[in-house]
């Protein structure tokens, strides 16, 4: 029985030296350590780990979401929400419409659950010192439990969804987009997914000694923040915000000037007075401008549910604050496809002349005079031609006619009315009248 003894204590004290080891010693050790022990390397390895000693808790930090103490009193809508609006522009240089679309999106941080769709808010700038920073601190002072990551990998991003989700969920904010996100296909396409309410991933993991499929969840909150543009497919999912850097002739009120985050701590206690009292009756299904497409309307659904509960202003101001962030990134992408974005120029033109057919020189001449459109250097820095507008205006059916103007002799050109169904296809609705009969 001693001999049996021995050798366990043996066997012990090995693995408490094994798991002392640094990594790379271990690594070199562990092969000649199996032997000795007559385990497999496999088993070795997770008998090690197991005794290795926990991390140092002054070196590690558990996630720790603050919740807040609702406001006593109710809260209308509509005064919250002119509040927010205008606490946001003290702090940052915003555009109205932008800052509107940031008060109604932090809003939706506290009823997401409400909802089929979280939009994302996508926060850009052409360059540093844009005030970048300063938002992302309100956000983080203002939306139901955040948590700010400077980077984080896609398990940390389903993980940490899956762990708090049934403790009050989270609003997830991520700084430096820009620098680790673009390549990381994997991340992408996890914060993709939990724009979706059932939005969640499979994974395999050890239960009990048993390696079984476990779903997590990935639907929560998410703001990104960097410089320059997002993945396409994260933009599409995004509500878009460019910060520009501040003149010398604007001013705005620093975060850590008398009384700023008292403000901020105020906003946050009317934000979850109001969510208690109107999250479980929003609408949900709010009337979405024709203009909008199909995904930027699940973007904007939770965002005008909160605006027409609101009343007041707000269901009129919502949808123009949401048509002019999304108009402005419309035209910096081309109007998302070229051919849509010349479909739209050429439709105004004709209603420039009020006119049923127009030369083709005049329409090349017209589009040449677009300084920032892509026509006056089309191809190899060329404006467009005939030949080449033809080629564009293809795929769309439309192709040019031979008619005679009156009393003039026949030219080519285009007719109106060989429009109509690409308008109509590739463009929202525009209240331009019909052109005369000619």
């Amino acid at each position: 029985m001693s001999a049996v003894l021995d050798t366990t204590a043996a066997d012990a004290a090995e693995i408490a030296r094994l798991a002392s080891l640094d990594p790379l010693a271990y690594e070199r050790e562990r092969e000649a350590a199996s032997k000795l022990l007559g385990i497999r390397v496999g088993s070795l390895d997770a008998v090690v780990q197991k005794a290795r000693p926990a991390p140092d808790a002054a070196q590690t930090r558990s996630v720790t979401l603050l919740d807040v103490e609702p406001w006593q009193d109710a809260v209308a809508g509509d005064k919250l929400l002119t509040g927010l609006a205008g606490v946001i522009r003290r702090h940052v240089i915003l555009p109205a419409a932008a800052a509107d679309c940031i008060a109604l999106w932090i809003a939706h941080t506290w009823v997401a659950e409400r909802f089929q769709h979280t939009p994302r808010l996508g926060i850009g700038s052409p360059a540093k010192r844009c005030g970048k920073s300063t938002l992302l601190d309100v956000l983080r002072a203002t939306c139901k439990r955040t948590l700010k990551a400077d980077n984080i990998s896609a398990s940390g991003v389903f993980r940490t969804v899956e762990a708090l989700r049934e403790e009050g969920g989270l609003t997830l904010l991520v700084d430096e987009a820009d620098s680790f996100l673009g390549d990381n296909e994997e991340l992408r396409g996890i914060l993709n997914s939990g724009f979706e309410r059932s939005g969640e991933v499979v994974r395999v993991v050890e239960l009990k000694g048993e390696y079984k499929p476990v779903r997590f969840a990935t639907f929560c909150p998410v703001a990104l923040a960097g410089i320059g543009k997002l993945p396409d497919t994260l933009a599409d999912r995004c509500v878009p915000i460019t910060l520009q850097r501040k003149s010398a002739a604007e001013t705005v009120t620093k975060l850590r000037a008398p009384g700023a985050r008292d403000a901020l701590h105020m906003a946050t206690r009317h934000l979850a007075r109001w969510s208690l009292d109107r999250g479980p009756h929003l609408p949900l299904d709010p009337a979405v401008p024709e203009a909008m497409g199909d995904r930027e309307g699940d973007i904007s659904i939770p965002l005008l549910s909160i605006a027409d509960d609101a009343g007041g202003d707000w269901p009129a101001r919502a949808r123009r604050a949401l048509l002019d962030v999304f108009g402005h990134r419309n035209a910096a992408e081309g109007n998302a496809e070229v051919g849509a974005l010349l479909l739209s120029d050429l439709r105004r033109l004709f209603s420039e002349k009020g006119a049923a057919r127009v030369p083709t020189t005049d329409i090349i001449g017209a589009l040449e005079q677009m300084d920032e459109r892509p026509w006056p250097e089309w191809k190899n820095g060329k404006p467009m031609t005939p030949v080449q507008l033809a080629h564009a205006l293809s795929p769309f059916g439309v192709r040019p006619t031979t008619y005679r103007p009156p009393g003039g002799a026949p030219v080519k050109g285009y007719q109106r009315d060989h429009f109509a169904e690409a308008w109509t296809r590739y463009l929202p609705p525009s209240a331009i009248a019909p052109a005369p009969e000619p």
